[in-house]
């Protein structure tokens, strides 16, 4: 029960935080306020200034501000881009994200710029790569870091980063040919928390925002959460009510557009609920599931519209700055709930209400089970029908365990290629009159047939391999048409293989049939994630099979915790969600039909 009962905890701690524990003093917001006077920094540098792909670029460096401790300017580095015809347009600021660096998003500055726009970035202290980027300040000097507030927030090098952004926003604003009523703000994944931030703390200096990946609540819904509890708790107050985005959410006038997905490595479903619910401002949302910091839903990184993802992480990001200040093309649509679940038989009926000016084309609920962390969720699809002539659609989620929650939204797509979503949402089958005695078993029984689940085999998102790779293909198959191939030194994982269910199935273990023609052997490997994000792990060496196919049965007491200390938690628990093959450089590993042991 331990990841299930802090699951509970965490979301009651968001709305604990914004009702008051932490609320955003007038010390901590007057830090910002010399950056939020529409004043545009001394320029300090032109570098140049010149045509570039039909538009106009001009690279200079400006002063940010002073740092009395040093005795020096924080000095960065930017990039504006404009259309050469003359005229008046709407500006757009752009925020990259970690790593980044304005020169690494030249194209999305004069993306923006083709399309109509005076456009600006520049590089972002706290998380920009400060070896590419071309901006300077005293950061190592007083051995800073983004998590530095003593005497105040002013010494945290992230503070530095939104100053920045700010100051490039009052020099974007302050351009003769930018309508200062038709400003956007975009950026994704720490550019998509800098899009929030700036978003919010500008007021109505922003027209319009949208953002990709980035929340706040860091303590409570994000990979850095670990870095908040250990620091003293007095000073992560300070950074949490100064500089998590979250907490300044509440100040957003702007129309807010934020695209997550469900799964990322970095940005959890509960700090973005929490950080969109503290937002007041008109506002919708695109979840995105079965996606790290990539969002495979119509109109987002991948299409299927075709766009330049060069200059643009999405497509929808297009089409809603072009309407919000531009006027062209019409709304999003709207997706949310539409009165209280009920039971269906086996089954839990949910009702979404679709509304948008353009032709709905598809309506569909994503599901999954709600103890298991979110970075190892397998959301799975289930068609929404509609209800006549009105805009309620119609799913049922189908319920095999009965104590568990189950989390679930809706995505509607229109005729554009644009998606929306529900926001994410919670239901208890115990709660709506199931019992115990109803609860079903499912089993693991994977043959690689069906595509959909081939995405549920993929690689470890922080993970790299090189001369390795990974297919569904029929070489691989040992009965049926496809199989998994694992080709070189490569780990590739199973989402969503839950412990409660492996155990209250009764499971003994999993089989899989295995061969392989280079003759290698393989390791097989249970991972269990618990609420703060670290990862623990129990392995099965399976030694080289033969070339000809034979099948591989491993119990429970053949997997080896791999830690110096004892694991957090049983193996068959509500945090297990992840299975693992992992093989040695010279492998050619053929895998199907993996199943449950249940004898």
């Amino acid at each position: 029960m331990f990841y299930r009962n802090v699951q509970r905890l965490v979301i009651g701690a968001a709305l604990a935080v914004f009702a008051g524990r932490l609320p955003v003093g007038a010390a901590e917001t007057d830090l910002f306020a010399p950056f939020l006077q529409d004043v545009a920094p001394e320029v300090v540098e032109i570098k140049s200034k010149a045509v570039e792909d039909g538009v106009e670029v001009t690279r200079l460096r400006f002063r940010s501000r002073h740092v009395p401790e040093a005795n020096e300017d924080v000095i960065i580095y930017g990039i504006l881009a404009r259309p050469i015809e003359k005229g008046t347009y709407p500006g757009v600021l752009v925020c990259h994200g970690g790593g980044g660096y304005a020169d690494y998003v030249a194209d999305a500055v004069k993306g923006w710029a083709k399309r109509g726009y005076v456009s600006m970035c520049q590089d972002q202290p706290g998380f920009y790569n400060g070896e590419k980027g071309q901006s300077s300040g005293p950061w190592a000097k007083l051995k800073r870091s983004m998590y530095t507030v003593e005497p105040d927030a002013t010494a945290s090098v992230l503070f530095d980063g939104v100053a920045a952004a700010l100051n490039g926003l009052a020099l974007l604003r302050t351009q003769p040919d930018v309508d200062r009523a038709r400003i956007g703000v975009t950026g994704g994944s720490w550019g998509g928390y800098m899009t929030t931030m700036v978003t919010s703390l500008a007021g109505a200096r922003v027209k319009t925002a949208f953002s990709i990946y980035g929340c706040g609540f860091y303590d409570i819904g994000s990979i850095w959460r670990p870095d908040l509890e250990a620091m003293p708790r007095d000073r992560a107050d300070v950074w949490l009510r100064t500089l998590d985005v979250g907490r300044q959410a509440p100040r957003m006038t702007a129309t807010y557009f934020t695209m997550p997905a469900a799964n990322d490595w970095f940005f959890w479903p509960t700090g973005v609920m929490a950080t969109y619910d503290a937002i007041r401002s008109p506002k919708n949302i695109a979840f995105s599931p079965n996606d790290s910091h990539v969002l495979r839903i119509p109109g987002g990184t991948s299409g299927p519209q075709k766009f330049d993802t060069k200059a643009h992480r999405t497509y929808a990001e297009i089409v809603w700055m072009d309407y919000q200040l531009k006027g062209e093309g019409a709304p999003f649509p709207v997706c949310r709930t539409e009165g209280a679940p009920s039971r269906a038989g086996t089954d839990l009926a949910v009702r979404v209400a679709v509304e948008g000016p353009l032709p709905i084309k598809t309506v569909t609920v994503w599901h999954s089970y709600g103890e298991t962390p979110w970075r190892t969720r397998w959301w799975e699809p289930v068609p929404a029908a509609r209800q006549g002539d009105s805009a309620v659609y119609t799913a049922k989620v189908p319920v095999y365990e009965t104590a568990e929650p189950i989390s679930w939204l809706a995505v509607a797509t229109d005729d554009r290629d644009i998606s929306v979503s529900t926001t994410m949402q919670e239901l208890h089958p115990a709660e709506l009159g199931f019992t115990p005695a109803e609860r079903r078993d499912r089993l693991v029984a994977e043959d690689f047939e069906d595509r959909q689940t081939h995405r549920r085999w993929q690689l470890p998102y922080a993970e790299k391999f090189e001369n390795a790779k990974h297919s569904v293909c029929a070489d691989a198959a040992h009965a049926g048409k496809c199989g998994l191939r694992i080709t070189g030194k490569m780990i590739v994982c199973c989402e969503g293989m839950r412990g409660s269910m492996l155990q209250n199935s009764s499971a003994k273990g999993i089989s899989f049939w295995v061969r392989s023609p280079g003759n290698t052997g393989l390791d097989v490997l249970w991972m269990l994630e618990t609420p703060d994000g670290k990862r623990h792990y129990w392995k099965a060496s399976v030694p080289a099979p033969a070339p000809e196919w034979r099948e591989v049965r491993l119990t429970w007491d053949q997997f080896s915790f791999q830690g110096k200390t004892p694991p957090p938690a049983p193996l068959l628990s509500p945090g297990l969600a992840q299975l693992r093959f992992a093989t040695p450089e010279t492998a050619d590993v053929h895998i199907d039909d993996v199943t449950t042991v249940r004898e």
